[in-house]
């Protein structure tokens, strides 16, 4: 093994056991001298990319900060939220109320809908989803993998992948996204039902493809 093959060999070795600073330091050293190998310098590079990602996800943020964030871009947004997730939200209701009912990233809403809900958060939001207006109270509300629709709809996929299990567990991550983009509604049985066979549909289609 070389020298090259060692330093990537370490960085891995850093980045498995999330010592990101360690990593960056490392990188920015080797990236510092006369000379680096281009393929060296390009791997170099990923690897710093790889770490901006992962401190700004793992960095905690004060409220100032969240606020900021959820006002942002989509991935700011999905920051914040993934920290007001860990925060108590009785707390912080008119921030979380003010961001409902902004245009904001869809997908970093429901989450946060998710976690108002999983808190009972006993509040009435209004919750803007583009030109729609809902109002609702998180603590009347089922948990998305709660609810009739989901249970019935789990069941189905259950069934039907028995003896696929890859295909189950993909089957099951479209199904947790189906019932979080309708929050704050919960699916209802038929719901479930439709869902379950457009997602069979879906799957059974992409593998024939890949076949």
């Amino acid at each position: 093994m070389n020298y090259y093959d060692e330093l990537l060999s370490k960085l891995d070795e850093l980045m498995d056991n999330k010592h990101y600073k360690e990593a960056e330091k490392l990188i920015d050293d080797e990236l510092s001298m006369a000379y680096v190998p281009k393929d060296i310098e390009s791997k170099l590079k990923e690897y710093k990319d790889e770490v901006k990602v992962y401190t700004f996800r793992s960095r905690s943020l004060n409220e100032e900060q969240i606020e900021e964030y959820l006002f942002n871009d989509p991935e700011h947004q999905l920051r914040a939220v993934i920290e007001l997730d860990k925060r108590n939200l009785r707390d912080l209701i008119d921030l979380c109320d003010k961001y409902l009912r902004s245009n904001g990233f869809i997908n970093a809403k429901v989450l946060l809908i998710d976690s108002l809900i999983r808190q009972q958060i006993d509040h009435r939001f209004v919750y803007i989803n583009n030109d729609d207006r809902y109002e609702f109270n998180p603590k009347d509300v089922k948990k998305a993998d709660e609810a009739e629709g989901y249970l019935s709809a789990i069941n189905c996929l259950q069934e039907y992948y028995l003896k696929e299990p890859s295909k189950l567990l993909l089957a099951e991550q479209l199904l947790n996204k189906e019932a979080l983009l309708a929050l704050p509604f919960n699916l209802s049985y038929e719901d479930g039902i439709k869902i379950a066979e457009k997602i069979e549909n879906y799957i059974d289609e992409a593998f024939k493809v890949g076949e």
